[in-house]
């Protein structure tokens, strides 16, 4: 099951005709990587707020359970 950020992350890349390795070279990071954070494998405040802000998404520490 998809988390609520990961959604809106899927959400805000097909707003932009983006994929998941256009993100992660923009950021510089690899796909695995941006996958492994999307997921919650990993927990790189620094990355997932970088994922935020190019994406401008807003907050969703509320929708997470």
């Amino acid at each position: 099951m998809m988390s609520e950020f990961e959604k809106q992350v899927r959400h805000a890349l097909i707003d932009r005709d983006m994929t998941m390795t256009d993100l992660a070279n923009e950021l510089g990071i690899t796909i695995s990587y941006v996958s492994d954070l999307l997921k919650g494998k990993r927990t790189n405040q620094e990355q997932l707020q970088r994922i935020k802000d190019f994406l401008e998404i807003t907050d969703t520490e509320d929708y997470e359970e």
